[in-house]
């Protein structure tokens, strides 16, 4: 009779067993179902994860971001996680559909959103920390004083909240490195005697000429004239002293005008570069052309003349302005 009465009494705890059982199966179904449907975001969406926000910050940002079905969808799976969820702080692109696993996945791992930054060559710096301060994503300040010609025009990565010197830093390390490999295979007999004079040339050619073989037959130009002793005459560089913003023409008082940069008054290369220039005018500076070149100007259409005699750069510069006078918005010299 015992026997019958323990059996009797241990019906009901295998019932809730059995029942204990169906729920978590249930929970876990229901989770797993939770965790893995996609998202109802149509479209890539950003959320930008500010450090220190706790969950209910982070549950909010995922809701405004419309990735969520049901908020507390996001309590439930973060707390089943435990320590293998921790979002991290940063701006993060989660895909159209994303499911509630994946966006997890992606704060947990802290994949910060890849944006691009390309600076292109002949821009000055100022003009450069310029673009960086209108940037909303990056942080701190830049000193108003960069120095001119330090930083490498390329495409450069960032994330949220990257600082504005870190990537004035990296550009400058690149330039740097650039400039270094290039003067350690420059031709012999080059009118530098440093690796800063010819990013000063380069800075010239960068200005002067648009094409790779222009500006290897203008940086001849220039190293013959320095050898010859003659001033360089290049208009960038009397533009760069006077104001660089400005597109006014060039006049003759502007010609006359004393400055650190103005190759019409100063004999050799100007104080500083004029602007930033890149790999090919760095290149040209280091390698020209071997020519016997003395002069250039502008053919009109957006390339150059090149002369070995005055009296042919003086024919050229009057083709040039017949050309110009039938296209008055054309190239300038």
């Amino acid at each position: 009779m015992l026997g019958f009465a323990a059996r009797l009494m241990t019906r009901p705890a295998f019932l809730c067993g059995v029942l204990a059982l169906s729920m978590v199966a249930t929970s876990w179904l229901w989770v797993s179902t939770m965790l893995g449907r996609p998202g109802p975001h149509t479209d890539d969406s950003i959320v930008i994860i500010t450090a220190g926000s706790g969950h209910a910050s982070v549950r909010w940002d995922l809701q405004r971001a419309g990735v969520l079905h049901q908020m507390y969808h996001y309590d439930a799976a973060r707390m089943l996680a435990g320590d293998n969820f921790v979002p991290k702080a940063g701006e993060f692109l989660l895909p159209a559909g994303a499911s509630l696993r994946q966006v997890m996945d992606i704060l947990h791992k802290g994949k910060s959103l890849q944006r691009r930054l390309t600076i292109v060559e002949g821009q000055t710096s100022a003009e450069i920390v310029a673009s960086l301060d209108a940037i909303p994503g990056l942080t701190g300040s830049v000193a108003p004083l960069v120095d001119e010609g330090s930083l490498y025009p390329d495409t450069y990565f960032y994330t949220y909240a990257t600082a504005r010197v870190d990537v004035i830093s990296r550009m400058q390390d690149k330039m740097q490195i650039t400039l270094a490999e290039a003067w350690a295979s420059r031709q012999p007999d080059l009118p530098y005697k440093t690796p800063d004079e010819a990013l000063i040339m380069a800075s010239i050619i960068e200005k002067e000429a648009a094409s790779k073989a222009d500006r290897q037959l203008v940086a001849a130009v220039l190293v013959n004239r320095i050898k010859r002793g003659m001033r360089l005459q290049s208009d960038p560089t009397v533009r760069y002293g006077i104001d660089v913003k400005t597109d006014r023409p060039i006049s003759k008082a502007d010609l006359r005008r004393k400055t650190p940069w103005n190759t019409y008054v100063i004999t050799g290369l100007p104080k500083t570069p004029i602007c930033n220039p890149g790999f090919e005018s760095i290149d040209a500076a280091l390698h020209p052309a071997d020519s016997d070149f003395l002069y250039f100007v502008s053919d009109g259409f957006g390339g150059l003349r090149f002369a070995k005699t005055l009296d042919v750069h003086n024919k050229n510069v009057r083709l040039f302005r017949a050309i110009e006078a039938q296209n008055p918005k054309g190239p300038k010299p």
